[in-house]
């Protein structure tokens, strides 16, 4: 039985390094996710601000294609201005832009759940040695480990904060802009909408 104990010991202690290494990197991960977050919350008003001027003054394909349009409208500007109103490249195009949106939520539910998770194992790990150390009589390691086991803790839970927080706004805005875009589309093609403004 303490030959099974000392394996187990021995197995947990070697996923400390490993666990360590992946929290610093969802925290550095997490960290590039908030600078791109604040950079679409700075395109996401821009086309806000541009959209209640196409609702007020009924812009065509090629009002639209003029405007000064960030992120995801931007790219679908691009291919109107390329490949014009009724090309499937205009279609596939937001089908790329749903794709991409849904596989960076996805990443960012990962990351909200795996960030606490990693500092829950972070944190169980040194409170072995740091039992030990109590055990003994020493304080000093006891406190080390207390130390580490909670700086991870509470690391792991800003991560996972921060990721779902990110998460759910990212899919606000951006199933805002889907609507609003196939609607701009849809809306253009009823209209029998050319690409040079023309009907």
């Amino acid at each position: 039985m303490e030959a099974l104990s000392g394996i187990l010991y021995s197995l947990s202690n070697a996923f400390l390094m490993p666990t360590l290494v992946a929290i610093l990197a969802l925290l550095a991960g997490t960290t590039f996710q908030v600078g791109q977050f604040l950079s679409e919350a700075l395109d996401h008003r821009t086309n806000r601000a541009l959209l209640a001027a196409c609702r007020t003054e009924g812009a065509s394909v090629e009002g639209f294609s003029g405007q000064g349009w960030r992120g995801r409208f931007a790219s679908v500007r691009d291919v109107l201005s390329e490949e014009g109103l009724y090309s499937v490249q205009v279609d596939k195009r937001v089908t790329d832009i749903e794709t991409s949106l849904r596989a960076r939520i996805e990443r960012l539910s990962i990351v909200s759940r795996a960030g606490p998770m990693l500092g829950l194992v972070g944190t169980l790990i040194p409170l072995q040695p740091a039992l030990a150390g109590l055990a003994e009589g020493n304080m000093q390691q006891m406190a080390s480990n207390l130390l580490l086991g909670f700086t991870t803790t509470v690391i792991g839970l800003i991560i996972g904060g921060t990721a779902f927080g990110l998460a759910t706004i990212t899919r606000i805005w951006g199933r805002a802009d889907l609507i609003e875009i196939r609607f701009l589309i849809e809306n253009w093609r009823e209209n029998g909408e050319r690409p040079n403004g023309t009907q």
